[in-house]
């Protein structure tokens, strides 16, 4: 009832010309096209009809007259979207901001690719990484019986098949090792995400914290043995090193050791060797640097203790730096192992975890 008010009103507006039927007919429709006038309504329609009619003699009007000058939904939606375009779209803003707007985008891009490298790549590390463990876990390890060439493929890589006090390959271990020699024992902190491979290179510390247990790269990368120490952990300190992730992958759990309720509700560490199962008591964490231009404790430095007096100074030198108290210490003649991990709030920082190895 309104759009036929509203068209009526249109017509009403219209100036009436004087002369002919037909001479006025082609007034009006003059008017509403220079005026850009649309009907909604049949009253509008019956209108515009009767003037195209009276234009040609009588005769009715092609599809294409009779519809131009009242609205058609589809076409006007179309027409308005493209004024809208033409008036605010892209081409129209002014250049700085066309320039500022493709700058974002490819920023934003370049964000979303790169965050969807890091999970892509997280994904395929955790589904390597599972896959190791579910080797490592098996509670029936398949009976593998090392052949002459296996021997001598392990031995090139410094792995023995017997220790030095005749001790086997643990057999959860013998085909982790026979599929990656480099494989030296594997770590565990229960009640954390801490259940990684342990890797080894005799000539570098570098290669395994950038590539994966089949060597392809993996900016996770694993634990590795430092290279200055035996593959059999037989060290009086077994030094780990492992990269602090973000995600909390690999050794990202460590930063929560900054707490000691942390501390306290995972007090002991587990690395078993390829020969033996071991477990370490928790006596210092502390944060440190590798930069050697600041006097700071070489904590990195003290891997084989060859008398009581240096044995007691890292001891000592470990616990003065210690972040809170721990009542266990260790006395000359126990094992121990260090956990090594950046530590962001100092030039080249690390985050040191230090552990007392339980006799068997």
């Amino acid at each position: 009832m309104q759009a036929a008010k509203r068209d009526l009103q249109k017509i009403q507006m219209l100036r009436r010309p004087v002369g002919t039927p037909k001479e006025t007919a082609v007034s009006y429709l003059r008017q509403i096209q220079a005026k850009g006038i649309r009907f909604e309504t049949a009253v509008g329609k019956d209108f515009i009809r009767k003037q195209a009619e009276i234009l040609n003699e009588g005769k009715k009007p092609a599809s294409g007259d009779k519809n131009r000058f009242y609205d058609d939904p589809k076409k006007a939606k179309k027409e308005a979207r493209a004024k809208y375009r033409r008036e605010n779209g892209f081409g129209a803003r002014p250049l700085w901001q066309r320039v500022s707007m493709i700058f974002l985008g490819a920023a934003l891009a370049l964000l979303l690719s790169l965050l969807g490298h890091e999970l892509y790549g997280d994904f395929i590390s955790r589904k390597n990484v599972t896959r190791l463990q579910e080797v490592a876990q098996e509670t029936e390890p398949e009976e593998i019986t090392f052949n002459e060439v296996q021997e001598e493929t392990l031995a090139a890589s410094g792995v023995q098949v017997l220790s030095w006090d005749g001790k086997e390959i643990l057999p959860q271990y013998k085909k982790l090792v026979l599929e990656n020699p480099d494989f030296a024992g594997w770590l565990t902190i229960a009640g954390t995400a801490v259940d990684y491979p342990v890797m080894h290179r005799p000539d570098d510390n570098d290669f395994y914290l950038f590539h994966n247990f089949d060597g392809k790269d993996d900016v996770n990368g694993l634990l590795v043995l430092d290279k200055r120490c035996a593959v059999d952990g037989t060290d009086d300190n077994v030094l780990i090193h492992g990269h602090n992730m973000k995600s909390g992958f690999m050794f990202g759990a460590l930063k929560n050791y900054k707490s000691e309720d942390y501390y306290k509700a995972h007090p002991t560490v587990k690395f078993n060797s390829l020969y033996q199962e071991n477990t370490y008591d928790i006596i210092a964490v502390f944060l440190s640097s590798v930069d050697e231009t600041q006097d700071d404790f070489r904590y990195y430095d003290f891997i084989n203790i060859y008398n009581e007096a240096e044995f007691d100074a890292y001891i000592n030198g470990i616990k003065a730096k210690s972040l809170y108290d721990i009542p266990y210490t260790a006395m000359y003649g126990d094992h121990l192992i260090t956990l090594s991990t950046c530590d962001y709030t100092k030039r080249d920082g690390r985050l040191v975890v230090v552990g007392r190895k339980r006799f068997v």
